[in-house]
């Protein structure tokens, strides 16, 4: 999903990105390109952590909007858990 960081960053929002809890290398990498780049802190966020972080993200009142990239039974706990509020 990184075509939509620009995007998102253009018009005004921040990003969190949550990678797997297994391998974040690439996602704390791009975090230093665009600190590198100038971008302001608090711009483009890396959460690293397990469920507990997405049940977080999907609940919390003040993520107005999610993007995910992975599998069909993880997208519709995505789905589910993200629309209930």
């Amino acid at each position: 999903p990184m075509w939509f960081f620009p995007i998102a960053i253009a018009t005004g929002n921040t990003v969190v990105l949550k990678p797997s809890e297994k391998d974040p290398t690439a996602s704390l990498w791009i975090a230093k390109l665009w600190a590198e780049a100038g971008l302001p802190a608090g711009v483009f966020n890396v959460l690293q952590g397990d469920k507990t972080a997405v049940d977080e993200l999907l609940t919390n009142p003040k993520v107005k909007s999610v993007s995910f990239v992975g599998s069909t039974p993880i997208a519709q706990y995505v789905y589910a858990t993200g629309t209930a509020a």
